[in-house]
């Protein structure tokens, strides 16, 4: 579960109590990650997608939590799959987007 999911879910919990008016949403989550890791879990995430190619140039970068997507897809479809696949990997924070869309 992505760090947004997991904020979003705590806030989903609360928001329908009973007598509840107003969720503001404060929390913070933060891990200690290693890069590395990230960009594996990156790279197996987007071998996995049906709607990426094989051999595509799609690149990952990570410093703390923050994961840079560079390369080229030949659709929205692939370039949404590719972002996708990014969030979902474990310690990823936030995702830049710099993939180019060629087709």
């Amino acid at each position: 579960m992505s760090y947004i999911s997991q904020r979003a879910a705590a806030e989903a919990a609360v928001a329908g109590l009973t007598g509840v008016r107003n969720v503001q949403n404060n929390i913070e989550i933060s891990y200690t990650i290693d890069p590395v890791d990230v960009d594996v879990n990156v790279q197996q995430a987007l071998e996995r997608s049906a709607l990426v190619p094989d051999g595509s140039d799609v690149t990952s970068d990570t410093k703390d939590g923050v994961i840079t997507l560079t390369g080229h897809v030949r659709t929205w479809a692939e370039h949404d799959a590719v972002v996708g696949a990014a969030w979902m990997a474990s310690g990823v924070t936030d995702v830049r987007d710099e993939l180019q869309v060629t087709g």
